[in-house]
């Protein structure tokens, strides 16, 4: 009989025994562990969410990422799995409003809508229009207004969505500064068009540009001397202001 031969057996039957026994315990543990993020206990299904938006309609757009499963056929809703950026974002691109999401131990989704007070009126060129936050931000879905009641601003961009900017840091500051110098006029905005100058078209119907880089201060100063000692009482008969130039400024009667 050869012993070295019978010992190699021996040791190899050992080792694939063991290594069994491993693959066995390994396998085990995976699916246990597996099987864990199934625990209901563990796994978001309570909703909580303020009343900006129907509940039935938030359920409608939430529940089915929530029944669905990740790549690794684990729950999206088990509360370790669940990331509340994800339904952030889904609502985003659902249109449904911009919010903040959190999940609270073991089962529950809270989502808020926080209240921004709309600042203008942005459309698309197929006539869908939403409401532009302070910051620039698109925060809502607005009706079609006959007459809108914020000024209504138009953008080089054509298909911005909710929770995306249409209006950028200097724009914004522009912005506010032109229109609270107009407010000091009685001077009242229906559209502001904003490329490479400004146009701000008025409820007088007649429009005032302006350079979009220009010192505000000084020309809003020039355009009150302007209306007070040359237009006067022609101003019901202005069809426009330019206010582009340096030192300069003209106008066009009807």
């Amino acid at each position: 009989m050869d012993l070295t031969r019978h010992y190699k057996r021996k040791r190899r039957a050992v080792f694939f025994k063991k290594l069994g026994w491993a693959a066995g315990i390994f396998i085990t543990v995976t699916l246990a562990a597996w099987g864990s993020f199934w625990i209901s206990y563990f796994r978001i299904t309570n909703i909580v969410a303020d009343d900006y938006v129907a509940g039935s309609e938030l359920e409608q757009v939430i529940s089915p990422y929530l029944a669905s499963v990740n790549k690794f056929w684990l729950p999206q809703n088990n509360y370790f799995l669940f990331d509340p950026e994800e339904i952030v974002n889904m609502l985003k691109a659902k249109e449904i409003g911009i919010a903040t999401a959190d999940k609270k131990f073991p089962k529950t989704l809270e989502i808020k809508f926080p209240e921004t007070e709309p600042w203008l009126i942005y459309c698309h060129t197929d006539e869908k229009c939403y409401y532009v936050s302070p910051s620039g931000f698109l925060t809502d879905s607005a009706p079609r207004f006959s007459e809108n009641p914020l000024p209504r601003v138009i953008t080089e961009s054509t298909k911005n969505k909710i929770g995306e900017s249409v209006l950028f840091g200097e724009e914004i500051l522009f912005l506010k500064s032109t229109l609270a110098e107009l407010k000091t006029l009685g001077i009242t905005v229906k559209d502001i068009t904003i490329k490479k100058d400004a146009n701000f078209s008025t409820k007088e119907n007649w429009y005032l540009l302006i350079d979009k880089n220009a010192d505000i201060k000084k020309t809003f100063s020039d355009l009150k001397l302007l209306l007070d000692q040359k237009i006067k009482d022609d101003r019901a008969r202005l069809e426009y202001i330019d206010m582009r130039f340096e030192n300069k400024a003209f106008y066009k009667l009807r």
